[in-house]
């Protein structure tokens, strides 16, 4: 009923891939970037059609250890996300959004995308990985409208 979406979706539209979801990895939230480099990547959240959120949504990460979600462990301290803006780029996301580990959307979500900018910040110590132990967390309620 409320999904996340890749592949530079537009605000206020329905377009972009949707991203995987239960650890399937058929459709992931890619980025590949090299050690010391921030990228963001936009994508949208959207509810399916004649369905709205109500008291808001939160997005946060996860880590998996193949059994449970945990709210630590793995790489959830390098991910991090920020409401939408109106940016025009990546690179204007990255230098005047506003990051966290967690962002919360106080208006309702409906069938049409709303922006969000999601970045993974490598580290030095970061050695090239296919990250696939960590998870967008949504966390709202959804009615029909």
């Amino acid at each position: 009923m409320i999904n996340l979406y890749c592949n530079n979706p537009t605000a206020g539209k329905k377009d972009g891939t949707a991203i995987s979801q239960d650890n399937t990895q058929t459709s992931p939230l890619a980025l590949t970037l090299k050690l010391t480099e921030q990228k963001a990547v936009k994508v949208a959240i959207r509810t399916d059609a004649g369905y709205k959120t109500t008291d808001g949504v939160n997005i946060s990460f996860a880590y998996y250890d193949g059994s449970e979600y945990q709210t630590t462990g793995g790489n959830v301290a390098n991910w991090y996300v920020c409401l939408d803006n109106n940016y025009s780029s990546a690179e204007e996301a990255l230098s005047k959004g506003t990051w966290g580990h967690s962002a919360d959307i106080t208006t309702d979500v409906t069938d049409v995308n709303t922006i969000l900018w999601v970045k993974y910040d490598a580290t030095n110590a970061t050695a090239p990985i296919n990250d696939t132990s960590t998870a967008v967390c949504i966390k709202a309620t959804v009615e029909a409208v």
